[in-house]
């Protein structure tokens, strides 16, 4: 179950950030997301100090592209609008650090820049971001479904769906019929896949829910 604290940390968070004053919106931002980046600086083989310093200028650029980038509900998905922001700051910072008269002492991050700036880590990076994503998503999607079903069906769901035990055990440890908890999980995946798409404004389903 996800940490009641996180409620308003989930999708309400990405939509606090658009708001330029809004500063715990963008502390809890860079909370969350710089690991994930900080993850894709050490995956691309940057040393540990690198990756620090590179996880700061993709932040930055970061923040300042979804500052500048309005979301638009009737234009797609949240999701396909934080890629898009995503894309927009690496482009940002693969122009800037190839920009001609920076000093000598920069020299050694702009080889860094170009060794994780290329199409396949930019793509990657923009996987990470929106793996995050899609896991707030869901953290929220089931902190509001839980409280519409009874205790039994979201233990059955919780379970076989995210601790992957076998159905017969499952049913016998909550002393149910095997038939009520094929039905719980079915109906609980269906809850969260609608509850995801609302959040979302896309009517799309998370690949994550199976």
């Amino acid at each position: 179950m996800p940490e009641s604290s996180d409620t308003s940390t989930s999708i309400t968070l990405l939509l606090r950030v658009q708001k330029i004053d809004d500063g715990e919106a963008w502390d809890r931002f860079v909370d969350r997301y710089a690991p994930q980046v900080f993850a894709w600086c050490r995956r691309h083989k940057l040393q540990e100090s690198d990756a620090a310093d590179v996880t700061q200028e993709v932040m930055t650029k970061l923040v300042r592209s979804m500052r500048s980038f309005a979301y638009d509900a009737s234009r797609g998905s949240f999701r396909g609008w934080l890629k898009t922001v995503t894309q927009n700051a690496i482009r940002d910072l693969v122009a800037d650090s190839r920009k001609q008269g920076r000093g000598a002492g920069d020299t050694r991050m702009l080889q860094v820049f170009d060794q994780i700036c290329d199409d396949g880590a930019s793509a990657d990076l923009e996987e990470r971001i929106t793996a995050q994503y899609e896991r707030e998503l869901l953290d929220e999607a089931e902190l509001r479904v839980q409280v519409r079903v009874k205790p039994t069906t979201w233990s059955a769901y919780q379970m076989t769906a995210v601790a992957q035990k076998l159905p017969l055990d499952t049913a016998q440890a909550l002393n149910i019929p095997v038939s009520e908890v094929y039905v719980a999980k079915s109906r609980v995946i269906k809850m969260l896949r609608e509850e995801v798409a609302m959040l979302d404004s896309s009517g799309g389903e998370l690949s994550s829910i199976q």
